[in-house]
This record gives structure tokens, C-alpha cells and sequence, in this order.
């Protein structure tokens, strides 16, 4: 692709949706290791609606809590300041980058497709005890939103790459680059470089459909903990993310995070559970 459309591409992408500054607070303090608790909590209430949601979701059956929380400190205290700003990250997505239908793309369809992608990647680092569960989470739902950053910039060429894949029984990814296009990861990579998102978020979207080409070694646990959960979200047909084709992890990634037959086959099982417990989640455009 030429410089001068790049360059197009990329101030398109500016006039899209950025975290309000309540949000970026949000994400600036769950950053910062010295960050206090009651400052994360002064942030949220400065929004009612967002407090509401958040504690919505707290209630949800995915967390499993012992009991009803009335508060949002009593949200953060139980669940962390990760956790929570993953919650206001996400509701801030499904409100901004999903208010918008497309007569060849089901956008509910592929919000579930994210928020599995979330789920099951945090399973997983449990289960390969990373310690970053909630950054994983975080990964997992913005892994693809490039995707949407394409249908809303280039609508036309979003269409052909989904009818491209489907004719072909081949990946959205193959498909873009059957078509020679600009990637869903290169897009997202840069709307999250002009969201000041962190290093591992933007690796991660830049990455997850060719994992081994990554060269920061810092991050790749976390990539390749995306890239198993978003082939396996895909197999088990949760939701759709415009993959036509039967996806197969890679051996590198499967080795690297120790994976075996009977460990993925219990991590399967559990991610289906987890998953009933998680509709507050699917359908969290709705709260």
C-alpha cells in the first residue's frame, strides 16, 4: 500500500471513537503500580451510568462472588483495578464500535466472537498459571477490532474480504492478504498506538494471526495465550470473526505453553462452562 493512503488510513482512524477522558483515566490508573484504589473509584463515580454497568457485570455469574455487591468499592476491592478497567474498556467498545449494523457482517455475531476470545484467553493463562490474567482478558477482546476499524473506514473492501473468505473457505487474514490489502492487525495496531494503549495490547493485535513473526520476547507468552484462545473460540463456533476455514494452532504456540491432549481437553470443557456463566457479557451492548 502507498505512503499517501496509509496516511489516509490513518487519519480515518482518528476521527474513530477514543476513550473518553474518563476511560483513558481509568487505564492510566490501573497502569501505575502505585495507584490507589480510591482513586480508581473517584474516577468511575464521575459517571453514574458507567458505575451502574460496572457493578451489573460484578453481579454477574462469571465472577461467581459470595455475595450481591451494592458498591463500587466493594467491586474493586473483590475483583481489582484491572479487572475493573477491563469492564469499563469493554463497555466502552460494544457502545462505540458496535452501534452500527452491516447488511454482510453480523456485528452481535462477532462481538461474541471478542468477548469469548476475552474469556478463553484468561482461562488459559490460569491454566498455564500466567501470572497477567486480566492483561490476557483485556488482549483477547481487543485482538480483532481492527476488523470493525475496516468495515467503518472501508466498507467496500471489508465486504470483499468476507466474500472472499467465504468463497475460498480460507481466514479473514488470508483473505486480506489474497487481496493484498491492509491488514485488521496493522489497523488495529495503529487505533491502539493513537489510544496510548500499552505495549502488550499492541503486539498482541499486530500479531495474533502470525504469532512466530513476533521479535519482542517480553510479550510472547501473552500473544500466543491470544492466539491459542482465538483458534479455539473459533473452532467451538462462538460467535463469528469472518473465518471460513478450520483454524489449527500453531505447534510452536501449542509447545510453548506446555500444552498437552489431556490439559486442552479439560481447559475445552471448563471454557464451555465459563462460558454459560458469561451472558451478562454477550450481551453487554443491552445493559
Amino acid at each position: 500500500m502507498e505512503v499517501n493512503n496509509v496516511k489516509e488510513i490513518t487519519n480515518k482512524i482518528k476521527e474513530l471513537p477514543t476513550p473518553e477522558f474518563l476511560v483513558q483515566n481509568i487505564i492510566s490508573i490501573s497502569l501505575d503500580s502505585e495507584a490507589d484504589m480510591k482513586e480508581l473509584i473517584t474516577s468511575i463515580s464521575q459517571s453514574p451510568t458507567l458505575t451502574a454497568k460496572i457493578l451489573k457485570l460484578a453481579n454477574s455469574a462469571y465472577y461467581s462472588l459470595p455475595k450481591r455487591i451494592t458498591k463500587l468499592s466493594q467491586a474493586v476491592n473483590l475483583l481489582g483495578l484491572k479487572t475493573v478497567r477491563n469492564l469499563a474498556l469493554s463497555i466502552f467498545t460494544v457502545e462505540n464500535y458496535f452501534d452500527k449494523e452491516f447488511p454482510f457482517f453480523n456485528t452481535y455475531n462477532f462481538w461474541q466472537h471478542l468477548i469469548t476470545t476475552g474469556i478463553a484467553s484468561e482461562l488459559l493463562a490460569k491454566y498455564i498459571n500466567f501470572p497477567d490474567k486480566e492483561e490476557a482478558f483485556m488482549c483477547g477482546i481487543l485482538h480483532d477490532l481492527g476488523k470493525i476499524v475496516t468495515a467503518h473506514i472501508m466498507p467496500e473492501i471489508f465486504e470483499m474480504v468476507v466474500k472472499v473468505a467465504q468463497h475460498e473457505k480460507i481466514s479473514f487474514f488470508e483473505a486480506e492478504q489474497l487481496l493484498s490489502v491492509i491488514s485488521h492487525q496493522q489497523l488495529g495496531k495503529i487505533l491502539f498506538e493513537s489510544w496510548n494503549m500499552s505495549e502488550i495490547v499492541i503486539d498482541t493485535v499486530a500479531f495474533h494471526n502470525d504469532p512466530v513473526n513476533l521479535k519482542n520476547e517480553n510479550n510472547r507468552k501473552i500473544l500466543y495465550i491470544v492466539n491459542l484462545a482465538n483458534v479455539t473460540i473459533n473452532l467451538l463456533f462462538y460467535g463469528f470473526s469472518g473465518c471460513y476455514n478450520i483454524p489449527v494452532a500453531e505447534p510452536e504456540v501449542w509447545n510453548y505453553l506446555g500444552m498437552n491432549y489431556y490439559k486442552y481437553d479439560s481447559y475445552l470443557e471448563d471454557l464451555k462452562r465459563t462460558i454459560e456463566k458469561s451472558q451478562e457479557f454477550i450481551y453487554m451492548k443491552d445493559i
